[in-house]
């Protein structure tokens, strides 16, 4: 019973998200380089090699830049605030609690849900660069399946560091319990450690703590057409810290949760 109701808790969460004015108008601003592409791919040769590299190099730009810089942090930030805090600030959690099901699924179904959203909000617009390539470059079915694996590398990147902060603002938004507090507590967090950071004159390569560097170190598994050797790290090692940091923080906030009372 305890299992049907997290994935009931997750279905409706996420059908929640997906019909939300919020949703639509963050995909708005998440497609607008794919739309700006569409338009003017700038192809620059044909061919399977051609396409590749220019797929990379897009994605190599628009992701630390765009799709994960101040804009795409900033999405999942907001989306993610909101999946505890609303319930907490309407006092609907208790209805939640209420369910035969644990605080600890509650907190795990809510940010499946909203990972899903978010993996929504990024892979349509990178599925449609995908989609469109083939036809820039004339390179047919054999362009979709050669071009398969980059895609999944630069939507799996996305996620892991997406999760990361998701699962930051999720434990934000059970200390500060205002959405829009919330989210503009947690996106200052991060905004601060990357820009302090780089400052910093004695530690050695300072950007390789920031999202945009990490995010190109774990693009090494699967982007070869592009010289990424100025990102020194392991994909590998980077995925593992990422999904740990996320894991942390999601018990950090059901621990939080399981000491706040919720009176009637």
């Amino acid at each position: 019973m305890s299992r049907a109701a997290f994935w009931v808790i997750f279905g409706s969460e996420f059908r929640r998200l997906i019909r939300s004015i919020k949703l639509k108008v963050l995909f708005l601003a998440t497609f607008f380089p794919s739309l700006l592409y569409l338009f003017n791919p700038h192809a620059s040769g044909s061919g399977v090699d051609s396409m590749l590299k220019a797929f990379q190099a897009l994605m190599l730009d628009l992701l630390p830049n765009y799709w994960l810089g101040i804009i795409g942090q900033l999405i999942a930030i907001i989306l993610m605030s909101d999946l505890l805090a609303s319930e907490i600030d309407r006092g609907t959690i208790r209805l939640l609690l209420a369910r035969p099901v644990r605080l600890s699924e509650v907190v795990g179904a809510k940010f499946l849900a909203g990972m899903a959203t978010l993996a929504v909000l990024f892979g349509v617009p990178y599925a449609v660069i995908w989609l469109y390539n083939p036809v820039v470059y004339d390179t047919g079915t054999e362009g979709l399946w050669k071009g398969l694996p980059n895609l999944a590398g630069a939507l799996g990147a996305t996620l892991l560091v997406l999760a990361t902060l998701g699962a930051l603002a999720m434990l934000i938004s059970v200390i500060i319990t205002r959405p829009l507090y919330a989210s503009l507590t947690a996106f200052g967090i991060v905004f601060l450690l990357q820009f302090l950071l780089p400052q910093i004159p004695y530690i050695k390569n300072p950007q390789r703590y920031t999202l945009g560097y990490q995010t190109a170190v774990m693009l090494k598994s699967s982007f070869h057409k592009v010289d990424l050797s100025a990102f020194g790290g392991s994909p590998a090692h980077t995925a593992i810290f990422f999904a740990a940091t996320s894991a942390l923080l999601l018990v950090l906030a059901w621990a939080v949760l399981m000491e706040r009372d919720f009176p009637d």
